[in-house]
C-alpha cells in the first residue's frame, strides 16, 4: 500500500529513495476525507510549466507520478482522457502534474523533458507521448536523435527542448517536486491531493469522478 504520511513538526517523512528498489503499488483505497487531514500542497502558479488547466478552476488536483512506473501509465490511458475532457477542459480542474523520480535516470530525464515541454506549452502533449498506449519511460529513447524524434512529434522546437531540459532550472524544479513527496511521506506513484484530499493509487475513473464531484460542490 502507498503510504502517504504528514509529518508532525520536527519528524522526518520517509524518503522517496526507499521506493527506488521497487515497483509502485497498486491501486488502493484512501480513508474518507472526513477522517483524513486536507494537505495544502496546490501552487496555482501562472508560470508553472507542467499544470494543465485553468489557474482559478475551483478543484485543483496534484499528481504525483513516475514516467517509468506502469501503474502510471495504467492511470493516464484509463482515467485521465475523460478527467481531462469532463472537467479540465470545462474550467473546473486544474491539474498540477510532480513528475518525480522513484526509478532512476530515465524517470529524471523524463522529468526534466517534461518541464521543457511545458515551457513551450506541450506538456500534457509530452505526457500523452511517453504514456501513450499503456507505454513508460522505462525503453524510452533519450539519444539526441531520439530526443529529436520526440520533440517532432509533440511539436516542440528540438533546440529549445534540449536546452530547456539541461537547464538548472529545470532540474531545481524536478528536485523540488521530488522532495515535496518525500516530506509528504509519499512512498509510491501515482499519488493524488484533490483539493487537499488524498487519493491513493491508480483507481478506476469512478473514484476520481466522485472526489472531484464531491469538491465541485462544495
Amino acid at each position: 500500500m502507498i503510504g502517504l504520511q504528514i509529518a508532525a513538526p520536527g519528524e522526518s517523512a520517509p524518503s522517496p529513495a526507499a521506493a527506488a528498489t521497487q515497483e509502485s503499488p497498486g491501486p488502493s483505497q484512501a480513508a474518507p476525507s472526513e477522517t483524513r487531514q486536507r494537505i495544502n500542497v496546490e501552487r496555482r502558479d501562472a508560470n508553472d510549466p507542467t499544470a494543465v488547466g485553468e489557474l482559478d478552476a475551483p478543484v485543483v488536483m496534484v499528481t504525483y507520478s513516475d514516467y517509468q512506473c506502469g501503474y502510471c501509465a495504467k492511470w493516464a490511458s484509463e482515467s485521465l482522457p475523460t478527467i481531462l475532457d469532463r472537467y479540465v477542459a470545462g474550467g473546473q480542474l486544474r491539474i498540477e502534474y510532480r513528475d518525480i523520480m522513484f526509478f532512476g535516470e530515465n524517470s529524471r530525464q523524463s522529468a526534466e523533458l517534461a518541464v521543457a515541454a511545458g515551457k513551450q506549452g506541450k506538456y500534457q502533449e509530452f505526457h500523452d507521448a511517453i504514456f501513450a498506449k499503456g507505454a513508460t519511460a522505462k525503453d524510452a529513447d533519450y539519444s539526441a536523435k531520439g530526443i529529436a524524434a520526440l520533440a517532432e512529434r509533440i511539436g516542440v522546437d528540438a533546440q529549445r527542448f534540449t536546452a530547456d531540459a539541461a537547464h538548472a532550472d529545470t532540474a531545481a524544479l524536478v528536485q523540488k517536486n521530488h522532495d515535496e513527496a518525500g516530506a509528504l511521506g509519499v512512498t509510491g506513484t501515482p499519488t493524488f491531493i484533490v483539493n487537499g484530499r488524498p487519493l491513493i493509487g491508480a483507481q478506476p475513473l469512478e473514484a476520481f469522478v466522485q472526489t472531484i464531484d464531491e469538491e465541485l460542490a462544495r
